[in-house]
């Protein structure tokens, strides 16, 4: 697959508010998405001091969820690093057991590795390349980029698997650093990206980060804003670009944290909010506990329609913007937090493809 020079990457790990708001996408937004899809560790359950499922148990679903919800478009599949260690019930590797069921679905989906990938992980990876011929994905980190042999562990991870580096989509997984000051992180970048040797002979080119913070914890009670530092980065990163180095397309981790764990439910009190993104922020309304007051939503909702801080775009914009109208007026219920995340991804996809591809546009 090759990316479109608008194309967008969302970061997303396989939980339901993601997939969900994947699956209410417009035809013409899931046109312009290649997600880079983590299938994330076993949730524990803090009352019985267990894991809630097995590892069989919870990836059984990925395949079916991921042909009902994304259907034969591409994407890229990584595994949590504490996944990729563990085994299915028939000791099969998890890499293995996924893409041959999603091969059975005819998806287009293509396996994702950490330069730093264990062996057993590598050796999946390359069966599932030669049985599918689609390549794969090599995922650097920043700290993969300050060592000088990163070109080197880039050439024998694409040995390893069998493919030639025009067969590699390189992603550069920024996380969550500091982006500030924009032209001195861009300066960075730009000085030890070329450390990968020859940018251009991949077959993609992705760079992925974030600025949303960990916690919403310190976000203050009522209507806020989060500055979208990754975006704005992007928008210096490409101005610093020297002739003839390669731009490489953006993704994000939409909404979420790539540190984000599930908590004890029984010690937090999440507080009921939307988080609503703007051309240069994350616009924020939050009250009080959700549990104790879900009605709550519907305030927040008639504020960020009313709001010029949200820069409401209108029901018709995505369906999470559907919904927030809708709620507004009362006419949806508060429903739960798990929606409320999906409705601010399906906006926050939405948006980020607008603002691409009026990027690609003005270039």
């Amino acid at each position: 697959m090759l990316l479109s020079e608008d194309a967008y990457v969302p970061a997303l790990r396989w939980r339901q508010s993601e997939y969900q708001a994947l699956l209410r996408l417009r035809k013409t937004v899931k046109d312009q998405i290649v997600p880079l899809i983590t299938i994330p560790d076993v949730e524990f359950d803090f009352e019985l001091w267990r894991d809630k499922k097995t590892v069989h148990e919870h990836v059984l679903p990925f395949v079916g969820r991921y042909h009902d919800k994304w259907g034969q478009r591409p994407a890229w599949i990584t595994l949590d690093e504490a996944i990729a260690k563990r085994r299915m019930d028939d000791r099969s590797h998890v890499l293995d057991y996924v893409f041959n069921g999603l091969r059975q679905r005819n998806a287009k989906a293509v396996p994702g590795l950490p330069l730093d990938a264990d062996p057993e992980t590598i050796a999946a990876a390359a069966r599932v390349v030669a049985r599918d011929g689609q390549g794969s994905a090599i995922i650097v980190r920043l700290e993969d980029l300050m060592i000088d042999s990163s070109k080197t562990k880039v050439v024998t991870l694409a040995k390893d698997l069998q493919i030639k580096l025009t067969e590699i989509d390189l992603i550069i997984d920024l996380k969550a650093p500091n982006f500030e000051p924009y032209d001195a992180f861009a300066t960075l970048l730009t000085a030890v990206m070329p450390r990968l040797g020859d940018l251009t002979v991949f077959r993609n080119f992705v760079l992925v980060g974030t600025a949303i913070p960990e916690t919403f914890a310190g976000i203050s009670a009522g209507t806020d804003e989060i500055p979208r530092h990754d975006w704005l980065f992007y928008q210096t990163l490409l101005m610093n670009l020297s002739d003839g180095m390669r731009r490489p397309a953006y993704g994000d981790y939409t909404i979420v944290h790539p540190n984000f764990e599930a908590k004890d439910m029984r010690l937090v009190k999440p507080a009921g909010k939307i988080i609503y993104t703007t051309e240069r922020t994350w616009a924020t309304r939050k009250g009080g506990s959700f549990r104790d007051d879900q009605n709550q939503m519907f305030t927040h909702c008639q504020e960020v329609v009313r709001d010029p801080r949200f820069n409401f775009r209108g029901e018709g914009f995505s369906s999470g913007d559907a919904y927030i109208n809708d709620c507004a007026a009362e006419r949806e219920g508060p429903s739960t937090l798990g929606r409320w995340k999906e409705v601010a991804i399906n906006h926050h996809i939405t948006l980020v493809v607008e603002e691409l591809a009026n990027l690609a546009a003005a270039a």
